[in-house]
């Protein structure tokens, strides 16, 4: 691992800079390098390796002590005589893949100073890839007591969860999450844990989570493992609770569903929403979509009409048109902006490259209209009371556009930025589109 450079130059920090620091540093260049986003170029790809070198040193403690005192950190003797020159020579056997070299390399540099942190993650991972659980745990328990490095509990969670140890594997990833929660590999691992013991919703929540870390680092290989294991999650449920079962669900029980999802989604559409979507194929998201955008458009046909002919008769009763030509108008104006909405979705969805669905389109499109035909169906029973009409409002737009922006970014996991910033746009195109539909008409 000889310098060709400065490693801090690569990263575009400071000699001085705290972990923190030179992780932001290396994601935001990893996101911009990483070879999955730039196939068609091959100095991306020695540019992605030489941020990932620069990064693997500078993060590690005795490696970046070693690098910068001599501006290197390769061990170049024969006869190793500290600590750190049997750690650093472990290192390289690992990247060579000598790991029972390496293992001994990091038994002696732990004897040599049995307080060396690093020595035990290095040596943890090792005995991993050596099938070592047992070892695994053992290192991992010393960590613990000498230093709360970060992969620790990841190491801890991976070992448990070979050797069956499904539940306490979980509480060692939910510790991990917990000391980086934007690690994608705590997710991803804790998701499968989630599955096999039957935990279907935490699972689909830790997979889509990790997508979305692996996709906002330009990681689409692990993005794509994410959606792999979303879908065969969704599969397993369907066969382990088949048909029957739904078959079988007492009316109550529907209208207890039905009660759920309404309220769910006027209540906290930001947890709502994906998760909601988490539990469905995408058979049933598409007809969630189509019943939600229904409820939406007949609120807002409804509201809308009373609206209508209250300003007409206020203005010129003798001009106001007949209920069937206002309700078609509403109608046809409401369905304009419902469809307009799945088609600019699916438009960025493309253009974006996210992986989804017309049925995730429909099912968003949905969710957004639903509040917002609510509002106006409730809103003119509000006109004597103008606070009043204007806190329902507020309300119905956060609502509408909480729901459009977690669906772009929890669902199509668009970037935070850009979700932010396509969301009024959105709005505002699919609105005048049912504006163009309502003028049209006359």
């Amino acid at each position: 691992m000889a310098s060709a450079d400065d490693y801090y130059a690569r990263l575009q920090v400071s000699p001085d800079a705290s972990q923190a620091e030179i992780k932001a540093a290396f994601r935001r260049l990893a996101r911009r390098y990483h070879p999955d986003l730039n196939p068609n170029d091959p100095r991306a790809l020695e540019k992605f390796r030489a941020l990932h070198e620069a990064y693997e040193v500078l993060t590690d403690q005795v490696q970046r002590q070693r690098y910068d005192h001599t501006g290197t950190t390769e061990y170049s003797g024969t006869r190793p005589q500290t600590a750190h020159d049997f750690y650093l020579r472990g290192i390289q056997q690992t990247l060579a893949r000598r790991y029972k070299g390496a293992l001994a390399d990091f038994d002696r540099a732990i004897e040599l100073q049995p307080n060396l942190a690093e020595a035990y993650l290095r040596r943890a991972q090792v005995r991993y890839l050596l099938e070592d659980d047992a070892g695994v745990l053992a290192d991992c328990q010393r960590l613990l007591q000498l230093s709360q490095l970060p992969q620790t509990y990841y190491y801890l969670g991976l070992a448990r969860y070979r050797l069956g140890y499904t539940e306490s594997a979980i509480a060692a990833f939910t510790e991990a999450i917990a000391h980086e929660p934007d690690d994608p590999q705590a997710y991803f691992q804790r998701g499968i844990a989630h599955a096999d013991v039957q935990d279907w919703d935490e699972a689909a929540n830790d997979f889509q989570i990790a997508s979305m870390h692996y996709q906002s680092q330009g990681d689409l290989e692990g993005y794509n493992r994410s959606c792999d294991r979303i879908r065969i999650l969704r599969q397993q449920r369907r066969s382990k609770l088949g048909t029957t079962a739904v078959n079988r669900v007492k009316p109550w029980g529907r209208l207890g569903r039905l009660n759920r999802l309404l309220f769910g989604l006027l209540g906290n559409p930001a947890v709502q929403l994906p998760a909601l979507y988490g539990q469905l194929n995408q058979r049933q998201a598409l007809r969630t979509g189509c019943f939600l955008a229904m409820l939406g458009l007949g609120g807002f046909t409804l509201g809308g009409y009373v609206y209508v002919i209250q300003l007409a008769n206020i203005a010129n009763p003798e001009a106001a048109l007949g209920p069937g030509a206002t309700l078609g108008r509403l109608w046809l104006s409401g369905c304009a902006t419902f469809f307009s909405l799945i088609i600019i979705l699916a438009f960025s969805r493309l253009w974006l490259r996210r992986h989804g669905t017309w049925a995730s389109d429909t099912f968003i499109a949905g969710a957004t209209l639903f509040p917002a035909g609510m509002f106006t169906l409730v809103s003119p029973m509000a006109l004597p009371l103008p606070w009043l009409w204007v806190l329902l409002f507020c309300i119905a737009l956060h609502h509408t556009f909480l729901t459009l922006y977690n669906g772009c970014h929890q669902i199509h996991h668009y970037p935070e930025v850009v979700a932010t910033w396509l969301t009024p746009s959105f709005l505002f195109t699919c609105c005048t589109a049912g504006y163009v539909a309502w003028h049209a008409w006359g």
